[in-house]
């Protein structure tokens, strides 16, 4: 199955002026990428599905951007990931949603992410569903779930 990969780059554009009025923005530096796997387990890099921002004023706010699962099949299939716009140490504007989990913490789900320094943006999501709605078999990911040895 060939499948275009639902994400763009853009360069200076402000995704925050969205009708939807439950947006925000955030400023501040990526102080750490956060690695989880599907059981929430801390793992290896490479399952990045958020980061943590720091705020000029000191407050920290967990930034998520989708599965982990999903950013391996944007980088497979030659896309702009959110490692290749943003690494820990920038400044990032963030833009999207704020949601309480089923344990209580507050997380900013993106809807695009900035690196103020180059300028570059990536959009995750516009409006409805984001683009890994379905799960890996609605993208055509094969196998799944990946081995051990994939991890």
């Amino acid at each position: 199955m060939i499948a275009a990969v639902p994400i763009s780059l853009a360069i200076g554009t402000d995704s925050s002026s969205s009708s939807d009025p439950s947006l925000i923005s955030l400023e501040g530096t990526v102080k750490a990428f956060v690695c989880c796997n599907d059981t929430d387990d801390c793992c290896n890099d490479s399952r990045a599905g958020s980061f943590i921002l720091e705020t000029d004023d000191g407050n920290e706010t967990v930034v998520e951007f989708g599965p982990w699962w999903y950013w391996d099949y944007v980088a497979a299939n030659n896309g702009t990931t959110v490692r290749d716009i943003i690494a820990v140490g920038d400044r990032a504007n963030v833009t999207g949603v704020l949601n309480e989990k089923d344990d209580g913490s507050v997380v900013l789900e993106a809807w695009s992410i900035t690196n103020v320094d180059t300028g570059q943006t990536i959009i995750i999501k516009e409006e409805a569903c984001p683009p890994w709605a379905g799960g890996p078999k609605e993208l055509g990911i094969v196998p799944w779930p990946p081995s051990h040895g994939d991890e």
